[in-house]
């Protein structure tokens, strides 16, 4: 009998359906992966705007004049008004007065003037003396807080509600 030095069909099926099968699994495998990568990388950006927006109140209040001299008052929405006055700024060194507030568009603001913000003074001199930067979006609910008992050091805390996400709870 004749020994041949190449392989019969048989063998070729199945060597090529056999690596069909692998390759089929390693490309599953693949696409997992790149979905979880996806999930938590939205879930790492969701965290650096929540450590970002943190900071942000965080220095503001560290650098207000005088703690006791925030604001806060109440919108036709039951959500806080925080006025502050701060030497803390991203725009302009003269631009004290940071309010924060959310919008009818439910969009989380912050707000550096020259003038302070009143709710119902408002004019074309303020929004052209001012920086307005959107913190966040799909706001439902804004609380500032603080500590009035006069025995503890003057505290504040905030709450933020998103629609579909978790809330947000730290203080200062």
């Amino acid at each position: 009998m004749k020994q041949y030095k190449s392989f019969t069909l048989v063998e070729i099926l199945i060597s090529i359906s056999l690596f069909s099968i692998i390759v089929l699994f390693l490309y599953q495998s693949l696409d997992i992966t790149q979905t979880s990568n996806q999930f938590y990388s939205k879930k790492l950006n969701q965290k650096q705007d929540i450590n970002n927006m943190k900071k942000i109140f965080f220095l503001d209040l560290i650098h207000s004049l005088d703690k006791s001299s925030t604001i806060i008052e109440i919108d036709s929405d039951k959500n806080s008004i925080a006025k502050i006055n701060s030497t803390n700024y991203y725009h302009n060194p003269f631009y004290n007065n940071i309010t924060y507030l959310v919008t009818k568009d439910r969009n989380l603001v912050r707000i550096e003037s020259l003038k302070p913000f009143i709710k119902d003074k408002l004019d074309d001199s303020f929004f052209e003396n001012s920086y307005i930067d959107i913190l966040d979006n799909n706001i439902t609910k804004f609380k500032v807080s603080r500590n009035t008992i006069e025995s503890q050091d003057d505290k504040i805390a905030i709450y933020i509600e998103k629609e579909n996400e978790d809330n947000i709870i730290f203080g200062f």
